[in-house]
């Protein structure tokens, strides 16, 4: 008996045809089930029908309003046209309110200066107060930017505008929701005259929407172009909320898709969750206004008669086969359950998650080796990815490396090129300029008088300045780069520097600019640092300052702070610098304009010395009269 127990253990086939019998009688459960499936698809096919015959009737309804307020406005044009001048504009803005007892308001908005004598503004606008009618010219009003005007002058056809509740600044509002049509007003030739726009109260829709009664409990709802409720059972979400305004938390991705296939302008049905419980959503697009309507049916009227039944029988049957079903289930559980791991097990690796290992069996049948042997696969399967993945990490990360290294070398090959084509331009142009006053002076020295002698030494010098200048940005380069300073820390007074520093700049600085020292500490205030390295710094941002100021003022101020930091601040009238540039003035070999003299390393190093000084140079982006640098030293 032990070795028919364990051979039939061992058989899977086996066990599964001996309780086969069992499972006749969950086949026949299934086969009902199906049958009420199609009696359910039957019973939700005709709800869908009547709510699309329902939806399609409340539509036809509102475009037929729709096609009595555009039609309102296509039969005053020509008179309009026919008679352009104010007071018969605004006698046909009347009218149309006087012809027409459901339009709230009627506006002539003409073209800007159309009338001259009017001024620029000139709309005919009348509104409907009670039983009284206001007519007004809005002269005050500016409407051009207005959506309603701005859009149908653009597309040079009607357009209807979100429905609103108008709360501008024109003389006269209404406190109720309105919706409007607007029409370019053409002239003969095709000239565009200015828009008409007829305001209706939105009560007029919603009066018609809120009517569908597809079934007892049923409601609707209507959207604008961007989703707000122009209809809804709750009157306080009205044009103020939107259908993606907090959504039923367990339907938000639901009323999400649902809410933009209406914006989109499709038709068809969505089952979500509304107000906790279960309801199809039927809607339809309203073409003309980019708007859409939806009716809101609860699953438990569209199948309020199919459940009553279902019920019924579904006791009846269940009956029937709880002992079988009973009987079957335990049987069944043990030989599903590991396939169902199996399966969950496979799919979790699909997902990418190799470090969870099924949990070995003791079973000796099929399913018990299966088990155990997909256990040690995924254990292989795992180790060998994880190697995988380091490898291709490493090799992604070197990847990287050599990238970045490539684009390094080339950068630094192109800043190498530039450098090199700009330094030859710097030094060749003074080069040249004392070569040539050079041959004058020693061809012809006895016909040159005094005057034009001194001239061309002075001009030679400021060349040989130039170069000198270069020559010093490339040495303090070379010392920055080293990590020196040139000098050595002394101390020595603030006015006494900056004075030495305005007067070091003054001969090469043109006669339309003018250069002064404004400073609020005591004369005998000193202070410990690098003297020369604080100059250079001072001597580059002056020099600077002429570069760029063709005409005006150039300042060098320092004061003193409550923490006894030092400022000096050097600003300029000039050209500025451009916001795009203000990030890159401090790069080196930067020049935001290579047209200039110089060679790219000043505020570089200006800004790497002061930092080896303990303090910091920015650049003052409030200062809006030209360019201003702050030094300050800690």
């Amino acid at each position: 008996m032990k070795s028919l127990v364990s051979y039939i253990q061992q058989r899977l086939t086996l066990r599964l045809g001996i309780q086969i019998l069992l499972v006749v009688g969950v086949i026949l459960g299934l086969f009902l089930g199906y049958v009420f499936h199609l009696t359910r698809q039957y019973a939700k096919q005709q709800a869908i029908n009547h709510a699309t015959e329902v939806l399609d009737s409340t539509v036809l309804r509102i475009n037929h309003l729709m096609d009595r307020v555009e039609a309102a406005t296509v039969s005053m044009e020509p008179l309009i046209r026919k008679n352009l001048k104010p007071d018969s504009l605004l006698a046909y803005s009347r009218r149309m309110l006087e012809e027409h007892p459901p339009v709230l308001g009627f506006t002539i908005a003409m073209e800007p200066d159309f009338f001259p004598e009017q001024g620029r503004l000139f709309s005919a606008y009348s509104l409907r107060r009670g039983d009284s009618i206001i007519t007004i010219n809005e002269n005050n009003y500016e409407y051009f930017e207005r959506d309603w005007y701005k859009t149908p002058r653009e597309r040079q056809k009607g357009y209807w505008p979100e429905p609103y509740i108008d709360e501008g600044d024109s003389v006269l509002t209404s406190s109720e929701y309105n919706y409007s049509y607007c029409k370019p007003l053409f002239s003969i030739d095709g000239r565009i005259l200015g828009v008409l726009c007829i305001d209706m109260l939105l009560k007029g829709i919603s009066d018609y929407v809120t009517k569908v009664e597809a079934y007892p409990n049923s409601s609707a709802i209507m959207l604008s172009h961007d989703g707000r409720y122009i209809v809804h059972p709750d009157t306080a979400k009205l044009v103020r909320q939107t259908i993606f305004s907090d959504p039923d938390p367990r339907a938000k991705h639901d009323v999400i898709r649902l809410g933009e296939a209406m914006l989109a302008g499709q038709n068809g049905m969505q089952q979500l969750v509304v107000d906790g419980q279960d309801a199809y959503i039927f809607y339809r697009p309203l073409e003309r206004t980019g708007w859409s309507i939806a009716i809101v049916c609860p699953a438990s009227d569209v199948f309020s008669n199919y459940d009553r039944l279902l019920y019924s029988a579904w006791s009846i049957i269940i009956l029937s086969l709880i002992v079988l079903m009973i009987m079957c289930f335990q049987s069944i559980r043990r030989i599903i359950t590991p396939l169902n791991q199996l399966a969950l097990q496979t799919q979790r690796i699909a997902e990418g998650h190799l470090e969870e290992t099924l949990t070995p069996s003791n079973r000796h049948d099929e399913i018990g080796m299966l088990q155990n042997s997909f256990n040690l696969m995924q254990q292989s399967l795992h180790e060998y990815v994880s190697d995988i993945r380091q490898i291709n990490d490493e090799m992604e990360q070197r990847n990287e490396e050599l990238v970045r290294a490539s684009q390094l070398v080339q950068e630094a090959d192109q800043q190498k090129t530039a450098f090199i084509q700009d330094m030859s331009h710097q030094i060749r142009t003074p080069l040249n300029i004392i070569n040539g006053f050079t041959q004058v002076l020693s061809s012809d020295h006895n016909g040159i008088s005094d005057e034009e002698t001194n001239d061309i030494i002075t001009r030679i010098r400021l060349r040989a300045k130039t170069l000198s200048h270069i020559t010093r940005m490339l040495t303090v380069s070379s010392f920055k780069d080293s990590g020196r300073l040139n000098g050595e820390q002394t101390t020595f007074n603030c006015r006494a520097l900056c004075e030495e520093a305005i007067a070091s700049v003054i001969p090469t600085h043109p006669d339309t600019v003018s250069i002064t020292v404004k400073t609020d500490m005591p004369d005998d205030l000193t202070i410990h640092s690098d003297r020369e390295a604080l100059l250079f710094i001072l001597d580059e941002l002056l020099n600077n300052a002429i570069k760029f100021t063709q005409q005006g003022i150039i300042t060098l101020a320092c004061s003193l702070r409550d923490d006894q930091s030092v400022i000096f601040a050097v600003s300029d009238t000039g050209i500025g610098i451009a916001e795009d540039d203000r990030e890159r003035i401090f790069t080196q070999f930067t020049k935001v304009n290579n047209f200039t003299e110089g060679v790219g390393l000043g505020l570089s190093l200006c800004q790497q010395t002061a930092r080896m000084l303990g303090g910091e140079l920015v650049l003052d982006t409030t200062y809006q009269d030209g360019s201003r640098f702050l030094l300050t030293l800690h």
